[in-house]
């Protein structure tokens, strides 16, 4: 009879072993993340903004994205990972809303899985009147450039240092040169990059969660943002 060298019985189980450990070590390394930058969490963020939150679980860490059971997981056919995260409130006087969207899809295919995702991060706030549209974006980031989102042509601003950090894309000249202005007040922000949206009703902060401007970088300084989007909001449009 022929003999099974114990490496054959030994290698899987260590193996297994090894792949527990590795797995309770990550669990754990991310629920003490979790519980270290617990200010990103949906409800200590608006609670941090003067938001009030009325869509999400506020345990969910805008951050530490892994630690939530569901992205832990993953997305199976049928069943996708769904996130989504509202707060609202008017702080400094003017509305104010902090969205959140991640969803993952997947699709298995006869030869290939197909994973489909959205993600939208933003925090804006309504004016009171219409207004020209802008975009207003840094130059450059550590994390690569910001992606433009309107056809819109860059415009001069009339301020050197604001032309030479920033891309200000509008059709009216008064918007460019009152961006000029106020671009400098986001100067908190530009070492993460800033994307600003104007739509004609309302501006927005938009973040990205693996490229500037970064989630955590901006959201370090979530007070400041509510209030200097705010003043945005009220210079643009009333």
């Amino acid at each position: 009879m022929s003999q099974v060298p114990i490496q054959s019985f030994l290698f899987p189980v260590l193996a297994l072993a090894a792949l527990l450990f590795f797995v309770v070590r990550q669990k754990k390394q991310l629920k003490s993340y979790d519980q270290q930058f617990s200010n990103y969490r949906a409800g200590e963020l608006a609670q941090r903004l003067g938001l009030t939150l009325v869509q999400g679980d506020p345990l969910f860490n805008l951050f530490i994205r892994h630690a939530n059971v569901d992205v832990q997981r993953g997305p199976a056919d049928n069943r996708p990972i769904h996130i989504e995260v509202r707060a609202q409130g008017s702080p400094h006087g003017v509305p104010l809303e902090f969205s959140y969207l991640y969803r993952v899809e997947q699709e298995t295919g006869f030869s290939q899985i197909t994973w489909r995702t959205w993600f939208d991060c933003r925090l804006s706030a309504q004016a009171r009147q219409p207004f020209p549209p802008f975009e207003a974006l840094s130059r450059s980031t550590p994390f690569g450039p910001i992606a433009q989102t309107q056809s819109l042509a860059p415009m001069p601003t009339g301020n050197p240092a604001v032309d030479q950090n920033y891309v200000v894309a509008t059709q009216e000249p008064g918007m460019a040169a009152l961006l000029g202005q106020v671009l400098p007040l986001f100067g908190a922000f530009q070492s993460s990059g800033v994307h600003l949206v104007g739509d004609g009703r309302s501006v927005a902060f938009v973040m990205k969660q693996d490229k500037g401007p970064l989630i955590a970088s901006t959201l370090y300084y979530a007070e400041t943002l509510g209030k200097e989007l705010s003043e945005l909001a009220r210079r643009v449009g009333g």
